[in-house]
């Protein structure tokens, strides 16, 4: 199976997306921002980052920059909640622009 990176600030985002994929048999590294993302992506290998758009620190479209601008190729899957002056309408288009591997919206 897979070796996921998830970014995710959430406590309770984090918990709920780690369970559902290590329930499938994927290993799962966390980090809560972009800049820890990064560090964790120099030190492993890993075969998917699943990362949020809004976080404090660097967000998940500015990791998205720095990865895709380091010539890194990793798929990379943007989850959001949202943000009040940012609906998923605008925010899964812009992380499509910086190199999302798929960007859609779904709204609950």
């Amino acid at each position: 199976m897979a070796h996921i990176l998830l970014v995710e600030d959430s406590p309770e985002v984090s918990m709920t997306v780690r369970e559902i994929l290590a329930s499938v048999g994927h290993t799962v590294a966390e980090a809560p921002q972009g800049r820890e993302a990064l560090k964790l992506l120099a030190a492993g290998k890993f075969d998917l980052i699943v990362t949020d758009i809004w976080m404090p620190g660097m967000d998940g479209i500015a990791l998205l920059k720095e990865i895709r601008g380091s010539g890194n190729s990793i798929p990379v899957v943007v989850i959001s909640g949202g943000a009040p002056n940012a609906p998923l309408t605008y925010t899964a288009p812009l992380a499509a622009t910086f190199g999302a591997h798929r960007a859609t919206t779904m709204q609950c």
